[in-house]
């Protein structure tokens, strides 16, 4: 796991690469390499995690002389590539054979066979081209921009900044942000900044800086047709393989362990293949409900593994806020980032390297959404739905997520249906904090992913499933576990999104996977094999973070001064009393509006560093 960065045109200099110093405290490099009349830059700082010796250096050159790369991540499947390759190397980093599987095959084809999460950048001298590469899930971050024919890329956004690029905020991913509560690939909240999306290629001309973009990955189209007790043990097959894979690592590895079965499951496949790996958790106390610290403490109890916690409270979270998001550098509407922030430190204390247990949900099915599209598909009657949405209107406030699950029923169109399953406001409080009503291209971006999937013969919840798991895991979960983890030179790593693992998750049929009142189903049965039943049918409380009752206590002063302040640069774009109403709402009880307040705030905070 390291820092990359580069450009063309522009100078990388020492000052530069050290703003990565955090994401690769073992060592950093930068070359330049002139191709044609143009100078280009690649720049890398490392965190040594395979092959520590200097056989890791990068950026990397290939044996041929033609291709050099920079990269962050890991390739999982990187020593059985090496099969293919008739070469001596020089050591066993898997940025080795990723530059010499480019050199032998070129890129095109050396992608699909790739098992892993990456962002890396590869610069063919012969062709004056330069590559930027995102892995199919976003588990790592790629951000880009250009100003005429000078290009830059970097892990993060802070490089880009450095650099001068970047003009203001983008008022029309501010307009997607608050449908959203974050910026899906390729958009980011500043003008002229960009992200690589979840399996893309960019193709860069280094001659005049013209680029192409790509997209590398196809979806699943094949089906399993064995039983369901069948797909069970086939399952246990690939997460078997994939826990294997990802446990390769030359320096300490451990579990960040939840109470949910998610990462109970990691923690267990890691003990069944000889890792007894020590598990970190993080809570609040015993007198919040949202506490996972005792159910995660008897998970590692049944398991026999080692167990360490950190318990935070909320002025300590409130200290370290603008900290997180000068971490995160983009604002998310997740309150999850505040107590990794913690967790991640205490695991660091000890390890090199984590597990986790993230990106389960999306592929197995485990938020309401999906089963609320399951409903409207057995039912779909428009007029009943508007008419169940009139009810619920004239009775008063809903919870946020069934009113959501509400406005989809009655929506014809895919890609409108699924913005309003995860809208942070509504059309008309958009409309109310910004003047538009507009989603900011949400739809159009949900559209160019269920138009990706055309030729997979998909219920429309699978649908769902599969367009969150390459927008909201990617650029929202995935992107803040990986600014956090690696604030502190952590490596996170997520078997659940294991490529080959992922294939066969989304080639089961959806009744395996997802029914009425029922989510993960195989996905349990399985774990059923690892714990007792009790833990595995515990009630999910899914990293939750008490905001609600913390913004009406201790955070509130905070969060009142911060929103309201009349100096603040977010009255640039949002409209006073519209913020007014929904901190009115919250404080007065009838609704929680925890979730619409909290990226309010995050938003407001990042505007004041900017």
């Amino acid at each position: 796991m390291c820092g990359i960065l580069g450009s063309i045109g522009l100078n990388i200099s020492q000052q530069i690469l050290e703003l990565l110093h955090h994401r690769g405290p073992d060592g950093q490099g930068v070359e330049q390499i002139n191709v044609g009349n143009q100078p280009v830059w690649l720049a890398h700082t490392r965190l040594s995690i395979l092959d520590l010796s200097p056989a890791g250096k990068q950026p990397m050159q290939s044996r041929d002389g033609r291709w050099r790369v920079t990269f962050n991540g890991e390739i999982y499947n990187h020593l059985g590539l090496r099969k293919s390759l008739d070469i001596p190397f020089r050591g066993h980093s898997d940025t080795e054979t990723l530059v010499e599987l480019i050199a032998a095959n070129g890129i095109d084809k050396t992608l699909p066979r790739l098992n892993g999460m990456f962002a890396f950048a590869a610069l063919d001298t012969l062709e004056g081209e330069l590559y930027l590469v995102r892995d199919p899930f976003g588990i790592k971050p790629l951000y880009y921009a250009q100003r005429g024919q000078s290009f830059a890329f970097s892990s993060e956004v802070r490089v880009l900044k450095m650099l001068g690029l970047g003009d203001g905020v983008d008022h029309q991913s501010l307009q997607l942000f608050m449908t959203l509560r974050y910026s899906p690939a390729p958009r980011t909240l500043w003008r002229g900044i960009k992200r690589v999306a979840p399996g893309h290629l960019l193709c860069v001309d280094v001659a005049n800086g013209s680029h192409e973009i790509s997209r590398y990955i196809e979806p699943v189209t094949h089906h399993f047709s064995g039983s369901m007790d069948d797909a069970v043990d086939r399952y246990r097959q690939e997460i078997q393989a994939a826990i294997h894979r990802q446990l390769l690592s030359d320096v300490p590895v451990g579990i960040l362990l939840s109470g949910g079965i998610d990462s109970a499951l990691v923690a267990a496949m890691a003990r069944e293949a000889g890792r007894d790996l020590p598990c970190f958790c993080v809570g609040f106390g015993k007198g919040y409900p949202e506490c996972e610290i005792e159910d995660a403490a008897e998970t590692a109890r049944v398991l026999r593994l080692p167990f360490s916690a950190v318990e935070v409270t909320p002025k300590q979270l409130l200290e370290v806020l603008p900290a997180i998001v000068r971490a995160v550098e983009e604002p998310l509407g997740t309150t999850s980032i505040m107590p990794m922030w913690y967790l991640v430190q205490k695991a660091r204390e000890n390890v090199t390297v984590v597990l986790t247990g993230q990106g389960t949900d999306e592929p197995w099915g485990g938020y309401r959404r999906y089963q609320v599209e399951m409903v409207r598909r057995l039912m779909p009657w428009n007029g009943l739905w508007k008419a169940a949405q009139a009810v619920a209107g004239f009775l008063g406030t809903l919870p946020d997520f069934l009113e959501r699950g509400l406005r989809t029923l009655p929506v014809a169109d895919m890609a409108a249906r699924s913005v309003e399953a995860c809208a942070l406001f509504s059309s008309a409080e958009r409309a109310m904090l910004l003047g538009d009503s507009s989603d900011g291209g949400a739809a159009e971006r949900m559209r160019y992913w269920l138009d990706w999937m055309d030729s997979a013969d998909c219920a429309p919840a699978e649908k769902m499933m599969r367009m969150d798991a390459r927008m909201n895991l990617a650029d929202d979960l995935l992107l803040y576990g990986d600014k956090i983890s690696m604030a502190v030179s952590l490596e996170a790593r997520v078997p659940m999104l294991d490529i080959e693992l992922v294939r066969f998750v989304e080639s089961l049929p959806l009744q395996y996977r997802v029914a009425l009142r029922k989510t993960k189903i195989v996905h349990k049965k399985m774990v059923e094999a690892y714990l007792p039943s009790s833990i595995v049918h515990r009630k999910k409380k899914g990293f939750g973070v008490p905001f609600g009752s913390w913004s009406r206590g201790p955070w509130k002063a905070f969060i009142q001064e911060t929103l309201l302040d009349h100096s603040a640069p977010h009255w640039d774009a949002l409209n006073r009393s519209g913020v007014e109403t929904i901190w009115n709402q919250h404080l007065k009880g009838k609704s929680d509006r925890s979730r619409q307040l909290f990226s309010l705030l995050m938003l407001a905070l990042w505007w004041r560093q900017q």
